[in-house]
């Protein structure tokens, strides 16, 4: 991962929950109505794989819909806080260009810009190998990443964010930078904390066009059934800030087929 990578809400997970609230549905309500429109509707045995889980959000809600769930997360913190908050589901400590669970699910989420934290093309191959390990024919996945082709200078993302608890308050303003060689938008946040020194933190999120985006998957064995920039999957120019992107996988076969 981006050795570069300081975020204060990774470091306190009971923070990240404060700025993104479990209440926060949207988009794992998308998916489940994509899912249920192409196969994989909750209930029964129907099983979901939720990559960079983060603090078990939006596992607690797959199960609570009725998807079998695992949770696979890359920091350890992360990990642990949603272990000790949803005590009973089921969360991993992985890392997505390498974890191997050995078995597959009907359905996989990497939501959260999670892809996006991985900079370089072989390490996103990886991560496709991972997806793609994961599946059986006719597995869903579902990607959510910033979307290049319309803010690929962050000037239309979140500028303020606001923490404001009994405990605990804080303010932060985010800046952008584009690094265009590299196809990667760097944040930082400067934090204004009540009663502690001013606090930086940093994170850097690749860029991947449809198009390009489009190419890795179908070279993994991946389908693009949707490619959206709002909720509602309404059809659009893809001029909103994230993309919300729907595959399915073909199998070993769709992999090494020439495209």
């Amino acid at each position: 991962m981006d050795p570069m990578l300081s975020n204060l809400l990774y470091d306190q997970p009971e923070l990240y929950e404060e700025i993104y609230p479990s209440s926060e549905t949207d988009i794992p309500g998308m998916c489940r109505r994509l899912f249920a429109e192409h196969g994989a509707a909750a209930g029964g045995a129907t099983t979901l794989l939720d990559i960079g889980c983060g603090t078990g959000r939006h596992v607690e809600y797959f199960t609570g819909a009725g998807y079998d769930c695992v949770g696979v997360d890359y920091q350890d913190a992360m990990v642990s806080f949603a272990r000790d908050r949803r005590p009973g589901l089921d969360f991993r400590v992985g890392d997505m260009r390498a974890f191997r669970l050995g078995r597959a699910f009907a359905a996989i989420t990497c939501l959260g810009w999670a892809l996006s934290n991985i900079h370089g093309n072989d390490d996103l191959h990886a991560v496709m190998e991972t997806y793609a390990a994961h599946s059986a024919p006719g597995t869903l996945l579902f990607l959510h990443v910033p979307n290049a082709i319309a803010t690929p200078d962050g000037r239309d993302l979140q500028r303020r964010f606001t923490i404001d608890t009994p405990a605990f308050t804080a303010t932060a303003e985010a800046a952008y930078r584009l690094d265009r060689r590299n196809q990667l938008l760097v944040r930082t946040r400067d934090w204004h904390i009540d009663g502690r020194p001013p606090l930086r933190d940093h994170v850097r999120f690749r860029l991947l066009f449809p198009k390009e985006l489009e190419a890795y998957l179908t070279g993994h064995g991946f389908d693009v059934l949707g490619m959206y920039d709002n909720t509602a999957a309404a059809e659009s120019e893809l001029t909103g800030e994230a993309l919300y992107v729907l595959a399915r996988f073909g199998g070993a076969a769709a992999a090494a087929a020439p495209r």
